[in-house]
């Protein structure tokens, strides 16, 4: 899929978060990487996957259930407003394309406000009930400053994906 110009920022942060991580990188043309970068010629999605294989030492196979051999899936995410669902806007990170997942996510996920990346590896047994819904997605929920919102608001809350965040790029790959 064609990364459209509007999400071109976004898309170049996460890229520039874990670039140093694909195999190679180092000996790369920057030049060339930031031409690429600029005319939205990266597929980000696909860097990604190759930049937890290196780190986390996974074979990539790209199928539907999962992105890589030990049936784990990558995932990155942006915080944004919606209130499409509810009647009080929300600021959260979606989630998505959970209904053919099998195994543990693999999630970045960038704040834009304060500009910092969060890390998640979520077991299949924890978002196993998101699976089943209409959109299968999960939302990280976040405060309207941008901080994290670890406790819950609601009691009603199923999971709270904040339990399995982890402290960096290098352990969500392993």
């Amino acid at each position: 899929m064609a990364t459209t110009m509007a999400n071109l920022p976004l898309e170049l942060a996460h890229f520039n978060n874990f670039k140093q991580y694909i195999p190679g990188y180092a000996d790369m043309c920057e030049k060339t990487i930031k031409t690429l970068e600029a005319l939205g010629m990266i597929e980000v999605s696909t860097a990604f996957e190759q930049a937890i294989s290196n780190i986390g030492k996974i074979k990539v196979i790209s199928e539907d259930s999962a992105d890589f051999a030990d049936g784990s899936d990558a995932k990155y995410t942006s915080v944004r407003e919606s209130n499409l669902t509810r009647p009080s806007p929300r600021y959260s990170s979606e989630v998505s394309g959970l209904r053919n997942k099998t195994g543990t996510l693999r999630v970045q996920c960038y704040e834009r406000k304060q500009k910092k990346f969060y890390y998640f590896k979520i077991p299949s047994e924890a978002y196993e009930h998101c699976r089943g819904t209409k959109n299968a997605t999960l939302e990280i929920p976040f405060e309207y400053d941008g901080t994290p919102r670890r406790i819950p608001r609601y009691e009603t809350v199923k999971q709270n994906w904040w339990n399995y965040e982890v402290s960096s790029f290098e352990e969500m790959a392993t």
